[in-house]
């Protein structure tokens, strides 16, 4: 069917979401959709793919926690964050936050360029 519906994907696949694991972050926000504001989750952490799950972590504290079957990232344009969105478990809501990277890090996108 050439103008058929699209099936909705569920998630990313996690041999993609194992590249993130133990990524450097430099800060986490997320927009606030009644002021469409950034607001600032946390600094200084560290993506991480554990058992199945997708955790954003900032100064010991998980800023999201995803079942990792569901999270929908896809790296920014200029390849110096990424965007996450998914069912956050802790907070029980969708959530939908960007994750920029700590200086230095280069992103596998970016290091597959060289």
């Amino acid at each position: 069917m050439l103008f058929g519906k699209k099936k909705k994907q569920s998630g990313m696949p996690y041999d993609m979401l194992l590249k993130f694991d133990k990524t450097p972050i430099k800060y986490v926000t997320e927009r606030d959709s009644e002021t469409f504001r950034e607001k600032k989750l946390g600094d200084e952490g560290a993506i991480n793919v554990v058992n199945g799950e997708f955790f954003i972590v900032c100064g010991g504290i998980n800023v999201m926690r995803c079942d990792a079957k569901e999270v929908r990232a896809a790296e920014l344009m200029n390849l110096s964050g990424m965007t996450v969105k998914g069912y956050d478990l802790d907070e029980k809501r969708e959530k939908s936050v960007i994750a920029y990277y700590s200086d230095g890090y280069v992103s596998a996108a970016r290091a597959r360029q060289r």
